[in-house]
């Protein structure tokens, strides 16, 4: 599997994971924190290789 598909799939789990139940700020702190750096990463991915925005983003 790609990175880029890798990381698309890590930052979709991550933000449906972040809507749980029961999840305290700090885990929310936490995970948001690194969704954020798997967005990044995906941006760089996508200058680096040149791939096209999606729309689902």
């Amino acid at each position: 599997m790609k990175e880029y598909k890798r990381q698309h799939i890590i930052k979709h789990a991550l933000e449906h994971y972040i809507q749980r139940e029961g999840a305290t700020e700090k885990d929310i702190a936490q995970e948001t924190r690194l969704l954020n750096e798997v967005k990044e990463d995906i941006k760089n991915m996508k200058e680096r290789y040149g791939i096209r925005s999606e729309v689902s983003e």
